[in-house]
């Protein structure tokens, strides 16, 4: 011991605790006393004083040394308790050190007592770390326990927020921890959001404000630090940490005295920590740290599993609504097909058709008649024009001549200046110099990718004003074309894709997706809608 002994005497007789005294200082040893002789003094005594010994008379007027070991062994049973007495037999003596006494020493060899004293400090101390190391070997025990129960909890697993709250758990009730909690960082907040809690602080984290920025007040938290850094962070002192002083309050309510975090990984970075709280101080040591960190290894793989197995299953569930998508469109341009057959064919019936018919007629009239007539030349002519007119325009519905005699530009121009004689639209088109001609699929591509968006604006968006841009953004071409409409609902399309409502949405994806680019729309219900396709350049074959 590098201090003075504090011993703690329980005498009535002022001579004799001073012969004590004198005889303790003889011997050389170093220590300062206290004497009491009532057991309201010697119970104040106990708690202020906080004495490394007692020593105590046997016989004393109205209280007894019976009775302050009783008091010390109720009250602080590691303190080792020694009897000085003027006469006591060997069954006494006996039966005091079976009722905890450590040693006695008779007031007429006072010689021994600095050794008795001496021997019992050194007994006791031995004793606390028997028990101390007893208790720190089952405390492991409980902690490789827990461990197992844990990886056997991972194993079974299935679902993230069920993991963290089984892991709290095990770690109060098998692993001996005061309380736990697991926080998942909120990226938007900034803030460590408690994800599960198990344990005995009721209100620990009621109404606290975590902040991953260590510059802020209780970023330096181990729970924020762990999370933040990707390492794990200990405090074996709690309330003598400034860096945690805005939780000092909390911790003394909650009798938490040592906290540690480790990170939780999500493919290597972190995405939270997993916190424990124990009531005493310096519990964290380097052996609970390492076990700590492999649970963590271990709750890592586990939420990776979990993502992979989210990811497989979202990749599954894409390539399903993939198929439903592309049988839908499959049908539905199966159907178009026949559809722009029949009508070409009722047009080439009906309309051609019967021209050339009645062009026939007049002209076999003419030939019978004989000479130049000219009312009859006259109106084939006519007749010839009007169906040439449809041809034209069933050509240009077709396949704008444009596109491939003038390119992407002009072509988009000539769509705008039809729709806008059919809509009333007020329009706006910027269309970024194209040193050459682009790749045939480009062209097509994002020309029918704008026909089918100004198309679905004339159907559905009831827009007043439209706006298309066609720009070259590095080593890519982009268009955007623009409403101010009523906009949709883009995943109340996604929940019926199978929809024909929403089949000119899956054509311009697949339209840009055949030609090496990508599509997005961007709209809200009653807030108009964006359409962006992006393709890479590529240019035509000059020898083409």
């Amino acid at each position: 011991m590098d201090r003075a002994l504090r011993i703690l005497l329980v005498e009535d007789a002022e001579m004799d605790a001073q012969v004590q005294f004198r005889e303790l200082k003889r011997s050389g040893l170093s220590f300062e006393a206290r004497r009491v002789q009532t057991e309201s003094d010697y119970l104040i005594q106990l708690a202020q004083y906080a004495p490394d010994i007692i020593v105590s008379d046997y016989s004393i007027p109205g209280f007894g040394g019976m009775r302050a070991l009783e008091i010390a062994r109720e009250r602080v049973p590691d303190l080792p308790f020694v009897f000085v007495s003027g006469a006591m037999g060997e069954d006494k003596a006996v039966e005091l050190l079976k009722c905890g006494a450590t040693d006695y020493v008779l007031k007429t060899n006072l010689t021994r007592l600095a050794s008795a004293l001496t021997r019992a400090i050194e007994e006791a101390e031995a004793k606390r770390a028997r028990s101390k190391a007893e208790l720190r070997i089952l405390d492991l025990a409980n902690l490789y326990a827990a461990l197992s129960e844990a990886n056997a909890t991972l194993a079974r697993a299935q679902a993230r927020d069920q993991l963290f709250e089984d892991m709290c758990r095990i770690a109060v009730t098998r692993g001996g921890f005061h309380f736990a909690w697991a926080g998942l960082i909120d990226r938007e907040s900034g803030l460590l959001v408690p994800a599960a809690t198990y344990g005995n602080a009721d209100g620990f984290l009621d109404g606290i404000e975590l902040p991953i920025d260590a510059g802020k007040p209780g970023g330096r938290q181990p729970a924020a630090s762990a999370a933040r850094e990707g390492r794990a962070y200990v405090c074996n002192d709690t309330l003598e940490d400034k860096r945690i002083a805005v939780w000092h309050e909390r911790m003394r309510k909650c009798s938490i005295r040592s906290a540690a975090s480790v990170p939780l990984l999500l493919e290597g970075k972190p995405i939270g920590s997993f916190s424990l709280y124990a009531l005493e101080i310096g519990h964290f040591d380097d052996e609970r740290m390492h076990l700590l960190n492999e649970l963590a290894g271990d709750i890592a793989f586990a939420l990776d599993r979990f993502e992979q197995e989210t990811r497989r299953r979202r990749a599954e569930a894409e390539i399903q609504e993939a198929r439903r998508q592309l049988q839908a469109l499959s049908t539905r341009l199966l159907e178009v097909q026949e559809q722009e057959r029949r009508d070409i064919a009722h047009e080439l019936h009906d309309e051609i058709g019967q021209s050339l018919t009645l062009v026939k007629i007049k002209l076999q009239m003419a030939l019978r008649r004989g000479g130049n007539n000219r009312v009859l030349t006259e109106e084939c002519v006519d007749i010839a024009s009007q169906t040439l007119e449809q041809v034209r325009t069933m050509s240009l519905n077709l396949r704008p001549p444009a596109l491939d005699d003038l390119g992407l530009g002009a072509a988009l121009q000539w769509a705008l200046d039809r729709q806008e004689g059919a809509t009333g639209w007020e329009i706006e088109f910027t269309a970024d110099p194209i040193p050459q001609r682009l790749a045939t699929e480009t062209e097509t591509a994002c020309f029918r990718v704008a026909q089918e968006a100004l198309t679905n604006a004339a159907r559905h968006a009831s827009a007043k004003k439209i706006a298309v841009h066609l720009r070259i953004n590095g080593d890519h071409l982009e268009l955007a074309v623009e409403d101010d409409g009523c906009g949709f609902d883009q995943e109340a399309v996604r929940r019926r894709p199978a929809n024909r409502s929403s089949l000119g949405l899956i054509s311009m994806k697949e339209r840009a997706a055949l030609a090496g680019g990508s599509f997005r729309i961007e709209s809200t219900d009653g807030g108009g809608t964006r359409v962006l396709a992006v393709f890479p350049l590529r240019w035509r074959d000059r020898a083409a």
